[in-house]
């Protein structure tokens, strides 16, 4: 049992810091990318970005996206997380488009450190996707504050990775504004550089050549007494 509370808190993490990472009103990779205006997901496999983040209240941390492998129309999407002190934390998923859509996961599997991959129930995606759906009722409803784009048009910006001639959009929400700059050619989602007041996030390095990072069968990690809400659950 404190297994399974121990993997649990590690995806709850994974996802949390992930989703804070792109500031209000974004998403991350590993979450679709509802307001990255011109950005779409480009699963071709070998293509990786690796990023930089900053934030004004906590340790920077390094992300890495990739696209590592393909079965028939599905793809293997992974990203892989690291502060400056602590091990990464890998997670994998066999999607069949976007992963912003989680209808569209097949299979998870989440590795910490050295310690064996474990595929986690893909009901945990499903009920993250429920909360997402939520979330996006409320801000039609018109309950919460609506994020918009404003197109800058395309600019020279430059990152550790280079020059870049991208796209640069403008959002803003009630709490605060953000900017993009995206290249679609850049895969798998063509960021360059996305900035808050309070976080920034560059591209540091790109390729055709992802390998993956779990290369061990995974271990199943059932979860005694879950089920989806709504379907008898404990």
């Amino acid at each position: 049992m404190r297994a399974v509370v121990c993997m649990s808190a590690i995806a709850v993490m994974f996802f949390a810091t992930a989703a804070s990472a792109f500031g209000p009103g974004m998403q991350s990779p590993a979450q679709g990318q509802d307001f990255w205006k011109g950005g779409e997901f480009t699963p071709v496999v070998g293509y990786w970005a690796e990023y930089q983040m900053t934030f004004e209240d906590k340790e920077p941390m390094t992300m890495r996206v990739a696209i590592v492998g393909q079965e028939e129309d599905a793809y293997w999407y992974e990203t892989v997380m690291k502060n400056e002190e602590g091990e990464p934390i890998v997670t994998k998923m066999l999607v069949s488009g976007d992963p912003g859509d989680t209808g569209n996961v097949k299979r998870m599997i989440i590795k910490s450190g050295e310690e064996q991959a474990i595929e986690m129930p893909v009901e945990m995606m499903k009920m993250q996707g429920m909360e997402k759906a939520e979330a996006k009722e409320e801000m039609e409803s018109g309950t919460a504050p609506e994020s918009f784009g404003q197109d800058l048009g395309v600019e020279e910006v430059t990152v550790p990775a280079g020059t870049f001639k991208a796209h640069h959009w403008r959002g803003e929400s009630e709490e605060s504004s953000y900017d993009v700059w995206v290249q679609q050619e850049i895969g798998p989602y063509g960021l360059i550089k996305t900035t808050s007041e309070d976080y920034e996030m560059v591209l540091v390095a790109h390729g055709d050549d992802a390998e993956t990072m779990i290369t061990e069968t995974p271990k199943s990690f059932p979860m005694p007494g879950f089920k989806m809400p709504g379907m008898g659950g404990e």
